[in-house]
């Protein structure tokens, strides 16, 4: 079928100027651009001088943690503000590859693992298995370090320096799963034990990367007092290994400004000798997991030991005092895996229905949730999240799973207008509709090299996003197929009742 998109400004997410004119599309790639006033085309799409854009790509997207691809793989958060694809497996947590085909505790801070029968092992066999899902976007996946040296030590409760032998197999696993489609690999040296990981392990596992041009994304070592010292050391092991890397989810906490502002000049001046990017959205709250509130000195305890000694009134009482102060009225329950009523209400509510003071509520929510919660908590400096967006280094990411109608209560904003909300920011700071769009479009595609997308061109995907000059999206089309048209999710004529296959595909590591 050919779809004819009239009278648009065609964006093509290079960073050249816009041009006026029309795009013909065939099946699910792009024909031709140009002006075709009398062309008779099996579907017209009247454009009415809108933006067309392509498909927004998010870097760092987490349905994967939370397991809501499975739940709901048509991803209609993410399809109604115009997000055509997205990357999985951030933050050193992937669902492959898994040695033993059956282990998810890892996500359990996240989710309820009970939610997915894992079938598979490899990258392959996972991809095959989204596949068969149907997904609404397109999906690719970075593969976890935390996910493949558990299991190579074979204890998540054991955390010790790899041997020469277990380090030769992470490298041999780590080439198989880039070579199964999986385009890099993410660490978390922010969580605990992971901070304590060698450079010389990283280093050599980066040098993986390079053989192959993966991408390496990490999420810091440490994001307050030793914040510059993390960055530096990214810095580093890009340079030495010429490994394209990316920070995840770069914040400026607020206290820390002045290590953030010190941060972000150095990676703008190390550029030219090192590829560095960040990933940040234009919220001023984060997703914080509950144990990462636990004090240093019992986080060498599993969660149900923690659980057991909280329980003692003296443990307890000295634990509550050494918590970090936050505002109770700022801090939203994201997710409390098995007492979901508690999503969506405030760390005071909790606090006032059981008359708790805010440290002990904190205890309260950790022991119901058995330290497995997630909350949203506002800790970042506003002013320094509008800077960074606007950077030549920084990439727009949600940071978030789809959470669609799964969580009825409360979802951030995060999850469903990040690159609308980016996008009008931008242009408030006289930011060029060809430059914002490039750097959500063109750029990451370019970064983690994604075959025949982030372009408006001949011959690519018709991966597509038509919007109002006020950067409301009104169509987003997803390899040919339109899923969104007036605002609305295109379902009732699809037969969604009946849990229709989204037009995703999945995304590969190129073999170049």
């Amino acid at each position: 079928m050919v779809t004819l998109i009239k009278n648009v400004i065609v964006i093509d997410g290079s960073g050249k100027p816009p041009i006026k004119g029309d795009v013909l599309m065939r099946d699910e790639k792009i024909l031709a651009v140009g002006s075709f006033p009398q062309y008779k085309a099996d579907n017209v799409i009247f454009g009415n001088e809108g933006y067309l854009c392509p498909g927004f790509i998010d870097p760092n997207a987490s349905s994967d943690r939370y397991l809501t691809m499975f739940q709901s793989p048509l991803h209609k958060d993410f399809l109604l503000q115009g997000v055509t694809s997205i990357m999985l497996g951030q933050c050193g947590f992937s669902l492959a590859p898994s040695f033993y085909g059956t282990n998810l505790a890892h996500l359990d801070s996240w989710t309820r693992t009970n939610r997915i029968n894992v079938n598979w092992r490899g990258v392959a066999e996972f991809l095959k298995v989204v596949e068969s899902y149907g997904m609404g976007v397109n999906i690719g996946t970075l593969v976890g370090h935390k996910v493949i040296r558990e299991d190579i030590i074979k204890n998540p409760n054991e955390f010790r320096n790899l041997t020469a032998n277990e380090l030769r197999v992470f490298r041999g696993v780590l080439s198989s799963a880039i070579e199964e489609g999986a385009f890099g690999m993410s660490d978390g040296l922010g969580y605990y034990p992971y901070q304590n990981t060698t450079y010389h392990e990283i280093r050599a596992l980066l040098d993986v990367l390079h053989q192959y041009k993966g991408v390496y994304a990490t999420h810091l070592r440490n994001e307050r007092e030793k914040l510059f010292e993390s960055v530096e050391e990214t810095i580093r092991v890009s340079q030495e290994t010429s490994v394209t890397s990316i920070i995840s989810h770069f914040r400026p906490l607020i206290g820390f400004e002045t290590e953030y502002e010190k941060s972000l000049a150095l990676i703008e001046e190390k550029a030219a000798k090192a590829n560095v990017y960040f990933d940040i959205n234009p919220f001023s709250a984060s997703a914080v997991s509950l144990d990462t509130f636990v004090p240093d000195y019992l986080k060498n305890d599993d969660p149900s030991l923690f659980i057991e000694k909280i329980k003692d009134k003296e443990i307890r009482k000295k634990i509550a005092s050494g918590l970090p102060k936050v505002d109770p009225k700022k801090v939203i329950i994201l997710n409390a895996p098995g007492v979901e009523f508690l999503n969506g209400k405030t760390l005071y509510d909790f606090a006032k229905n059981r008359e708790l003071s805010e440290s002990q509520a904190m205890l309260a929510l950790m022991e119901a949730t058995k330290l497995r919660g997630v909350v949203l908590y506002e800790n970042l400096n506003q002013e320094e999240v509008l800077k960074a967006l606007l950077i030549s280094r920084s990439l727009i990411s949600t940071n978030s799973p789809n959470f669609d109608d799964i969580f009825k209560t409360f979802k951030p904003e995060r999850a469903y207008k990040t690159f609308p909300t980016y996008l009008k920011i931008a242009s408030q700071k006289n930011i060029s509709v060809e430059k914002s769009v490039a750097k959500i479009t063109g750029l990451p595609a370019t970064i983690f090299n994604l075959d025949g997308r982030g372009f408006i061109s001949d011959g690519y995907y018709a991966d597509l996003v038509l919007a109002t000059k006020d950067f409301d999206i009104t169509t987003v089309i997803v390899n040919g197929t339109v899923e969104v048209s007036d605002g609305k999710l295109v379902t009732a004529q699809k037969g969604a009742s009946a849990g229709r296959q989204g037009s995703g595909r999945l995304l590969k590591k190129s073999k170049k």
